[in-house]
């Protein structure tokens, strides 16, 4: 058989396999506490493992710990460890067949064509992660975005004399995103006999976001103490706000630094070949008189 042939076959089977891989890893999963609750319903528990969780032991301990903690910070809370090993290889084999697809177009197996296959290879390999942060650097972003309003909200009621359970239920409705998701998650903790404090802390410590769990942190500190609860989150709220303002004032001192490279890049170039063009056309160009029509 031609080895055209052969690349082809192998192009078409990598394809079809990653296709397959990939499709199966966007499945979504229930989380472990729904599994906990149809077992303890049923009364039957599960042995062993899937063979799709085989793929988590790409990772070591520490990682999957690590992986775990970023699915729970991004919100994927129906995708395991064992799916993102899936995606990643997926991926990789996708990159791969990309890769054999250049060269056998190309009708060349040079060393730059085995590099871009590598390149393609490694770059599929790390779109899952990339995909992961960027979904943890957005989720945290709208929660920064979401909590001067959820607090102004849970100050007023609390003040308007509901229970502070009863104000997380109405100041939810304010902020229906990721912080409005993660406060259900928490009232429902609650319902099922979970202490207050116990939940509040474990939203902070599955978002990992600094302002809400220095928020957390207040409420169950102020909570302890007997404090006025009221006054804690207005001067939250305000503390957040302020925050969030000089955030914004720091990027703002960034943009001429960030401006550099455009400039340097795009405007100089332009800028020099308006001064200087004239001059270069006289002298490369003999008798030639730019500024004559």
């Amino acid at each position: 058989m031609h080895s055209s042939s052969i690349l082809i076959i192998v192009i078409t089977i990598g394809f079809a396999i990653s296709a397959g891989t990939i499709a199966y890893s966007l499945i979504p999963v229930k989380s472990e506490a729904a599994k906990r609750l149809e077992e303890i319903e049923s009364l039957t528990f599960s042995r062993g493992t899937r063979w799709s969780d085989q793929f988590a032991r790409i990772f070591n301990d520490k990682q999957r710990r690590g992986l775990t903690q970023k699915l729970q910070e991004a919100g994927w809370y129906t995708v395991t460890p064992a799916q993102i090993g899936m995606r990643i290889l997926a991926f990789s084999l996708l990159g791969l067949v990309a890769g054999l697809t250049f060269i056998a177009v190309m009708g060349s197996a040079d060393t730059l064509y085995l590099g871009a296959c590598v390149m393609l290879t490694a770059g599929g390999g790390y779109l899952p992660y990339s995909q992961l942060n960027k979904a943890v650097k957005n989720r945290k972003k709208a929660i920064q975005k979401s909590l001067p309003d959820f607090l102004d909200m849970l100050a007023s009621t609390v003040q308007a004399g509901l229970a502070f359970n009863g104000a997380l239920t109405q100041a939810m409705e304010v902020v229906p995103g990721p912080l409005g998701d993660e406060v259900k998650a928490t009232i429902s903790e609650v319902r099922l006999g979970r202490s207050r404090a116990d939940s509040l802390k474990s939203m902070a410590d599955r978002v990992r976001q600094d302002q809400l769990t220095a928020t957390v942190r207040a409420i169950v500190q102020a909570e302890r103490l007997g404090s006025n609860m009221a006054e804690v989150l207005e001067e939250l709220a305000e503390e957040v706000r302020n925050a969030r303002m000089m955030r914004a004032e720091e990027l703002a001192n960034l943009m001429p630094t960030k401006m550099v490279i455009p400039m340097a890049l795009f405007m100089l170039p332009a800028l020099f070949l308006m001064i200087f063009g004239a001059v270069a056309v006289q002298f490369l160009v003999p008798g030639a008189n730019p500024g004559v029509p």
